[in-house]
């Protein structure tokens, strides 16, 4: 038995022991936006003196380590806190939305509605990996419940600070296998074909029943399918109906970009596989939206680079934001063709932070998986952008992306360009309004269907001609 020296702590570990395992088994936060598998090297820390990645260091001695300061991701939780304190303390609800990257936890007064308090955290379940695919990937070899009791844990550390009078019910949404995770259900039949959930349907359980302090009842709202959850169902109740005979779309940005395409009674809803590039992972300088993050560049007419980075800090690497800015300049520069080949081997925007042409093939894989969803969609109803009254961007960085550069760059058409509308987090605001009325609006549908991409000719088609810039 060896001991390992962190901080104040000193933990005991066996001959070969895994030392990013056993950090992670002891609750210190970890960044592994790879889930453990060695390639994003992001799990570095210092051994003795020496930087090593933790996912890779088996333990055979005594040593003392030294874990760099964690990232907290940037998220707006889409509400703003009221202004003046409701005096009805009893009378609230707790709202939360569970997202892979960040949760989002609003204590709601129930008289008018508005925000008595929000806190955003970057989801503690990111040590076992950035996207949902590597929980999968850790829920099947080590159980769901590292997985449930680093959110559980994580929720509670969140109500602490809520200040609640007395206990209160809590209603919740999130992705599909971010649901499984919180109710402590397997989720690993969600990571292979037939991709079966254990659930769909809106979930209720006590509070004390999953582990929640000064919580009642907790209600779910309900998912659509294994890969279009309650987070888009709440993004339904809170965005409009489009008029007769009209169309609106709702695509929300993420690892699994998911779209909905309806009129007043029908659902069309899928996923694509984006990747998790629009979050920095898989990019070489990518890194999320973090202290240091360069979210905004542009090369002006004198060639002369121009960046902005989260909290002015020094540039760390490229978030989702910066990533659409970079590209749609490089094309603007004819450095990037329009087949994505790239005339530099790398293009060197600081002395730390560079751009590839690997980098650019993922971008490609990710925005042609998007706009080839939303072009599948609308061909299976005949439609064609005139049809569509309005076409919502929702997710993590939304509001913060340069419209102008998602149709530059050929995510977005150029033909909605005026129905583009950006919306902040529509999973929380619309958690909101289903704890205040009650309504699920998927019943407001009186078609839902779910379009498998992969079983689908028009999208191999319309992925390969949506490659190119």
């Amino acid at each position: 038995m060896f001991k390992v020296k962190i901080e104040n702590s000193i933990l005991p570990a066996f001959q070969g022991e895994n030392l990013r395992e056993l950090l992670i088994k002891n609750g210190f936060y970890i960044n592994s936006p790879c889930g453990g598998n060695g390639t994003c090297g992001k799990c570095t820390v210092t051994v003795n003196g020496e930087r090593v990645k933790s996912c890779g260091y088996s333990i055979s001695s005594d040593i003392s380590v030294v874990i760099p300061q964690n990232e907290e991701i940037f998220s707006s939780s889409g509400l703003s806190e009221a202004v003046k304190k409701a005096n009805d303390k009893d009378n609230v609800v707790f709202c939360l939305d569970i997202g892979t990257s960040t949760l989002a936890l609003a204590k709601i007064s129930k008289a008018d509605g508005k925000a008595l308090k929000v806190f955003t955290k970057t989801n503690a379940q990111r040590v076992f990996g950035a996207d949902i695919i590597s929980r999968i990937d850790y829920c099947k070899k080590n159980s769901v419940t590292p997985l449930k009791d680093a959110l559980i844990n994580q929720i509670n550390n969140m109500l602490e600070g809520i200040d609640a009078s007395k206990p209160c019910p809590l209603f919740v949404s999130g992705n599909t296998c971010m649901l499984h995770f919180f109710f402590g259900k397997d989720a690993s039949s969600l990571g292979a074909y037939p991709y079966t959930p254990v659930f769909l349907e809106s979930q209720t359980v006590s509070g004390e029943a999953l582990g929640l302090k000064n919580v009642t009842d907790v209600i779910s709202l309900p998912c659509i399918s294994a890969f279009v959850g309650a987070d888009l169902t709440a993004g339904l109740s809170f965005i409009e109906k489009p008029k007769d005979n009209k169309y609106n779309v709702l695509v929300d940005l993420g690892t699994n970009a998911e779209i909905l395409l309806f009129s007043k009674d029908k659902l069309l809803c899928t996923s694509a596989a984006a990747g998790p590039c629009f979050e920095g992972g898989n990019i070489s300088c990518g890194m999320s939206a973090s202290d240091g993050a360069i979210y905004s560049f542009s090369i002006d007419e004198n060639g002369n680079k121009k960046y902005k980075t989260i909290c002015n800090s020094s540039p760390e690497g490229i978030c989702g934001t910066g990533l659409f800015d970079i590209v749609a300049e490089l094309l603007k520069e004819n450095i990037i063709d329009e087949t994505g080949y790239m005339s530099e081997e790398e293009f060197i925007i600081t002395e730390n932070v560079s751009f590839s042409q690997k980098d650019v093939r993922q971008f490609q894989l990710a925005k042609s998986a998007v706009r080839s969803a939303l072009t599948t969609l609308m061909k299976l109803e005949n439609i064609s952008f005139d049809d569509i009254e309005a076409l919502y961007i929702s997710g993590g960085f939304s509001q913060e992306l340069n419209i102008n550069n998602a149709i530059f760059t050929g995510l977005l058409p150029k033909e909605a360009e005026e129905k583009i509308k950006t919306l902040n987090n529509t999973s929380l605001a619309g958690t909101v309004k289903f704890a205040l009325d009650g309504k699920n609006p998927l019943d407001e549908f009186k078609i839902i269907e779910y379009v498998d991409l992969s079983a689908n000719p028009d999208f191999s088609e319309s992925f390969i001609n949506n490659m190119d810039f």
